[in-house]
């Protein structure tokens, strides 16, 4: 190989990284996105489940299940 095909070669290879680099980047960010969501629905199910029960012990039994707590 000589030298300007093997410079072109490393261009491309680091170019190659570098997107590698910001699609973990952005697959994070992503990530941590939709595990704030998680949180956010899960602390909104148990406010709500709560809030059916403490209703569901005032009033006649209703023969509808509630669903589970989050863990």
């Amino acid at each position: 190989m000589n030298d300007e095909t093997l410079e072109s070669v490393v261009q491309m290879a680091e170019a190659h990284l570098l997107n590698v680099q910001n699609e973990i980047k952005k697959l994070e960010e992503a990530k941590a996105d939709i595990e704030k969501k998680i949180i956010d629905y899960n602390e909104y199910l148990t406010r709500s489940i709560n809030d059916v029960r403490i209703v569901r012990e005032d009033n006649k039994p209703i023969n509808t299940p509630i669903p589970e707590m989050p863990e």
